[in-house]
């Protein structure tokens, strides 16, 4: 598959592209793939939320609580209720360096932001979900980190080939495909207190951008109202998410092919439509309105006066009389 390339950072314009070209070539090449080949096992997915109704167990900081909360978000995937997985907690390495900082996680070596940490992977007797340490006491960065993991155990259970330094990616776009985008999105931006103030978490390996799009063409390939994802969203993942969904909106035939045809997209091949002009938006019939019935609008015919009647008369009779000379 294709690696992402991460270069300037998109200027946001409605409707125009939210991330580079080769990106959104990932993003829709593996949504695509996972959607053709396992679309019969994924039916179609609930688009998870962070709520009492998805996930109702009490949480607790304790080892036990947070098994309880891996399993939840298992459920969502189509993977097996008895799978042979355990929970291991694992120290980054800034955390584990001596003078590093307050050993809260919020501070590091420096810079303003830290990357995803935590996956999963197999054992002798079946597989194991690594949770971050630094990320337990903090919702968005943990279910972030479980969701990536879980994303991780459909790829294994598939047998799907993935090379090391996409797993991060692949992962949360296998995550994104079976529902869990919300989920993800809230842990790709999260600001903790440190030492020396404010700090920006990237809990996920897909940045905002990329989350968002992958998350806006989820949502309308399979018919997710976008209400649902933005009420959840804090102001930058909305955004993202808005401006995201405002250039799908702006491919119809790429989101048809995505929830019709997947195979068609899956070697990351397609062409963008370009972007609409004004009058065309206005006068621009879209694809869904192609079997509308024309729609009539009333016309109201303003009455004339007896002058502007005999005006009408004489200018008429003008130009008879012009065109009836030889």
């Amino acid at each position: 598959m294709a690696v992402m390339q991460h270069g300037d950072e998109p200027q946001a314009h409605e409707g125009e592209l939210p991330v580079t070209r080769e990106a959104l070539r990932t993003i829709v090449s593996h949504l695509a793939h996972v959607r053709a080949e396992y679309g019969d096992v994924l039916g179609d997915p609930d688009l998870v939320e962070p709520t009492g109704e998805y996930f109702p167990d009490p949480f607790a900081l304790e080892p036990a609580s947070i098994q309880r909360l891996m399993r939840r978000v298992m459920s969502y995937a189509p993977l097996a209720a008895d799978l042979d997985v355990e929970l291991a907690f694992v120290e980054s390495e800034a955390e584990g360096q001596s003078g590093g900082g307050c050993g809260t996680g919020a501070c590091g070596t420096g810079g303003v932001k830290e990357v995803a940490r935590g996956s999963a992977v197999e054992t002798a007797d079946g597989y194991a979900v690594l949770v971050a340490a630094g990320d337990v006491g903090e919702p968005k960065l943990l279910t972030a980190s479980l969701a990536r993991s879980i994303g991780q155990l459909v790829l294994f259970e598939a047998g799907e080939a993935v090379d090391p330094r996409d797993a991060g990616v692949v992962a949360e776009l296998t995550a994104v495909a079976c529902g869990l985008g919300v989920i993800l999105l809230n842990g790709a931006c999260v600001y903790k207190k440190g030492c020396g103030g404010m700090r920006r978490h990237q809990g996920t390996f897909l940045s905002v951008e990329e989350l968002a799009t992958a998350v806006a063409l989820f949502a309308r390939a399979t018919g997710k109202k976008p209400g649902a994802i933005r009420k959840h969203l804090e102001i930058t993942q909305r955004e993202a998410f808005d401006w995201a969904l405002s250039f799908v909106d702006g491919q119809p035939k790429l989101v048809r092919a995505l929830a019709d045809d997947p195979a068609s997209l899956a070697d990351g091949l397609f062409e963008l439509e370009s972007k609409k002009g004004l009058l065309s938006r206005l006068f621009g019939r879209s694809s869904r309105d192609d079997d509308a019935p024309p729609v009539s609008i009333p016309v109201r015919v303003k009455e004339r006066t007896e002058e502007e009647r005999r005006r009408i008369a004489e200018a008429r009779a003008l130009v008879e009389e012009a065109l009836q000379e030889p």
